[in-house]
């Protein structure tokens, strides 16, 4: 399985491996995923960038950040094919 793919239809699909950090800042309580890869519909996701440590995050609109270990332009490219409409992968 590859380490982030996107969809026709606006998914990004991400490997539980590769998900470094998945929470909800100033909430009680964090998410964690386990086993199944995370899928995120792209037109929920604010905004591509880095987090405070560093890392390469998705800021989703409904306030959780999605930080990956991957490259930047790896998460960019990903999140523009997702945007168009195109099936992407990155192993």
């Amino acid at each position: 399985m590859p380490k982030i793919r996107s969809t026709s239809d606006g998914l990004i699909y991400i490997k539980s491996s590769s998900i470094e950090n998945l929470k909800r800042p100033n909430a009680l309580e964090g998410a964690k995923a386990l086993g199944k890869p995370v899928i995120i519909n792209v037109n929920h996701i604010g905004f591509l960038s880095y987090n405070n440590e560093g890392r390469v995050t998705f800021f989703m609109a409904n306030g959780f950040e999605i930080s990956i270990n991957i490259f930047f332009d790896e998460a960019e490219r990903i999140f523009n094919c997702a945007k168009g409409g195109m099936n992407e992968e990155i192993m």
